[in-house]
């Protein structure tokens, strides 16, 4: 069977068999999505990989803890690495807590250089980021803030309903359309 016929949820039973190939299959279908989602929240290349690394070694091992019939593995595995990501930024800044800033003074996120990524990397991620952020830019306003907020943020989705005064069900709506849109921008496809 082509690879892309086999379905996310069959390559996720495969590794009930130990099957590496159907790991890899998994990985090569996501890891660029992942990375982005990661490098999102933690704006540091190194820890966005060990993120990604982490959640699929979870997978791997756990490979129950997919339900097909809660959500597609798209969606839990963003879930679980945006969760993951948010752990480790946590952690990140109960370490650097009284040593500087993370935020600048309208409380975004600032970079953190990576002296490790070579010139290659560094234009790679960079334009991983462009295709981002041009894919952020292509959402209409409330699309894109709505991810924003979520995404690297970190807000639940009672939190964004709040602020934006619009139902859970609105916010819900609002991010599945979005991700949906901007996964399949990164997987290079078309738009519409």
């Amino acid at each position: 069977m082509p690879v892309a016929d086999v379905s996310d949820a069959e390559l996720i039973a495969a590794f009930t068999g130990r099957d590496e190939s159907a790991l890899s299959q998994l990985y090569d279908r996501y890891t660029r999505a992942a990375h982005g989602v990661a490098l999102g929240v933690l704006g540091h290349p190194g820890e966005a990989e060990e993120v990604v690394q982490d959640c699929f070694l979870k997978v791997w091992e756990r490979p129950g803890l997919f339900d097909p019939q809660r959500a597609s593995f798209a969606a839990f595995f963003m879930t679980m690495v945006r969760n993951r990501s948010l752990d480790t930024l946590r952690k990140r800044r109960n370490t650097l807590l009284n040593t500087r800033s993370l935020e600048d003074e309208e409380g975004v996120l600032l970079p953190i250089a990576d002296e490790r990524t070579g010139p290659q990397g560094h234009t790679e991620l960079l334009e991983l980021g462009r295709s981002l952020a041009d894919a952020l830019e292509r959402l209409s306003a409330t699309h894109r803030e709505t991810v924003t907020r979520a995404v690297y943020r970190g807000q639940s989705r009672e939190e964004i309903s709040l602020e934006m005064n619009v139902p859970v069900g609105t916010v819900k709506s609002r991010l599945k359309y979005a991700l949906d849109k901007l996964k399949n921008h990164m997987k290079g496809g078309d738009w519409e």
